[in-house]
C-alpha cells in the first residue's frame, strides 16, 4: 500500500485519476464475476428444494441479488478508489491552501507551504508559496520604509528646532529695537544662515523621500567602464588627500553588468565625501566586481568610530559633530540605496581606520 501511495503521489493528477479508474473498474469487474459465480452456486444449491410455487420468487431473488450485489460491489470499490485518490493527491495540498488563505486573511504571513507531490496541485502550492513570500517581502519593505520615514521625520523635526529657536530669538531681539534704529548686521547674517540651513534640510528631506520611492532599473555597463567612472569621481573629490586604488575585475571586463550606475555613483560619492572629511593622510579604495555583486570598500585612516557612532552612523541626520554642510544623512542615503539595489551597506573599524563597504547585487 505504501508503494502504491508513493507511486500515485508522483503521478500527474490526470494520469493518476485515469489509472485509478481503470484499476477500480478491473477490480470491480473481477469481483462482480466472482460474486455472480458464488451467487449462482448458492442458488443452484437451493434449486432442488424449490417447488413450482416458489419458482417465480426464487427467480426474482436471483436476479435482484445478482444486480444489487454487483452494483454494491461496483459502488464500494469505486468509492474506495475515489477516497484513495483524494487522500493521496488532494487532501494535503487543499488543506495547505485553505490554511494559507485563512492565515493571510488574518494578516499572518509567518508560515511556509511545502508541495508534497510534483503534480499540478504541487505546482499550485509552490506558486502560492511564492506569492506569500512576495507579499511578505513587500509588507516588510513597506513596514521598513514606514519606520525609516518615521525616523527621518522625527530626526528632521528634532534638528529643525535649533534654527527655528535661533530665528525666534533674533526676531524677538528685532522687535525690541526702537523705531528707526538700524538693523544689527550680525543678527541679519545669523538669520540668513539659519534660513539657508532650513532650506538645506528641506532639500535633503525631498531627496530622501525620492530615494525611499525609487525603483532601480538596470543600465548595461561593463566592469571596466564602471570602475573608470568611479576612479574619475575619486580623482575629482580627492583634493589634497591622496588615495590608493585597487580593483578586481572578472575575466570578461567588457561583459555588461545589470546595475544602476547612478545609484552606485551616489553611494560612492557619499563614501568618498565622508572618507576625505575624516582622513588624516590617505584614503584606500577597493572595487570588486564579482559573479553576483559589485562591492566598493572605502577606508580612511582617521579616528576610529566610538560604539555609539557605530550603532547610529546609518541613522538619518546623525553626526558626531554636525557642521553646516554635514547634516548626517550620507550614510543613511548609502544604506537606503544599497537596500534598493538588493545589497547592503556597513561601516566598521578596521586595523587601518574606518571602512565603509557598499554591496550591490545585480538587478
Amino acid at each position: 500500500m505504501a508503494k502504491l501511495t508513493s507511486w500515485l503521489r508522483d503521478q500527474p493528477i490526470k494520469t493518476a485519476l485515469l489509472r485509478l479508474i481503470l484499476a477500480g473498474t478491473l477490480i470491480a469487474g473481477l469481483s462482480i464475476v466472482v460474486y455472480l459465480l458464488l451467487w449462482n452456486a448458492l442458488i443452484s444449491l437451493l434449486a432442488p428444494y424449490v417447488t413450482p410455487t416458489w419458482l417465480i420468487a426464487v427467480t426474482i431473488l436471483f436476479v435482484t441479488g445478482a444486480i444489487g450485489g454487483s452494483l454494491a460491489i461496483l459502488i464500494a470499490i469505486m468509492t474506495a478508489a475515489a477516497r484513495l485518490f483524494y487522500r493521496v493527491k488532494q487532501a494535503d495540498p487543499l488543506q495547505q491552501l485553505e490554511t494559507g488563505v485563512a492565515r493571510i486573511h488574518a494578516q499572518d504571513l509567518d508560515f511556509h507551504l511545502t508541495p508534497t507531490a510534483p503534480d499540478e496541485l504541487g505546482a499550485l502550492v509552490q506558486a502560492f508559496e511564492k506569492m506569500r513570500q512576495a507579499l511578505q517581502d513587500a509588507l516588510q519593505t513597506a513596514w521598513r520604509l514606514a519606520d525609516d520615514q518615521k525616523q527621518v521625520n522625527a530626526a528632521f523635526a528634532h534638528d529643525l528646532r535649533t534654527p527655528l529657536t535661533v530665528l525666534q530669538g533674533n526676531i524677538e531681539l528685532l522687535t525690541l529695537q526702537k523705531a528707526g534704529q538700524p538693523l544689527n548686521p550680525d543678527i541679519m547674517q545669523d538669520m540668513q544662515q539659519q534660513l539657508d540651513r532650513i532650506n538645506r534640510f528641506i532639500q535633503t528631506m525631498t531627496h530622501i523621500t525620492a530615494i525611499h520611492n525609487i525603483a532601480l532599473s538596470p543600465t548595461p555597463i561593463s566592469p571596466s567602464q564602471l570602475t573608470q567612472q568611479l576612479k574619475d569621481e575619486a580623482q575629482k573629490l580627492a583634493g589634497t588627500i591622496p588615495f590608493t586604488w585597487h580593483e578586481e575585475l572578472p575575466a570578461a571586463p567588457d561583459h555588461p553588468l545589470a546595475v544602476a550606475p547612478a545609484a552606485i555613483l551616489e553611494v560612492f560619492d557619499n563614501q568618498l565625501t565622508n572618507a576625505f572629511r575624516f582622513a588624516r593622510t590617505t584614503v584606500g579604495i577597493t572595487v570588486t566586481v564579482g559573479k553576483k555583486t559589485v562591492e566598493i570598500a572605502v577606508c580612511n585612516d582617521g579616528p576610529l568610530l566610538t560604539p555609539a557612532e557605530q550603532a547610529n552612523a546609518q541613522l538619518p541626520f546623525f553626526s558626531s559633530g554636525k557642521a553646516a554642510d554635514h547634516l548626517g544623512v550620507g550614510m543613511y542615503i548609502c544604506k537606503t540605496l544599497c537596500t534598493a539595489h538588493h545589497g547592503s551597506f556597513s561601516v566598521a573599524n578596521t586595523a587601518h581606520g574606518v571602512t565603509a563597504t557598499a554591496r550591490f547585487a545585480y538587478l
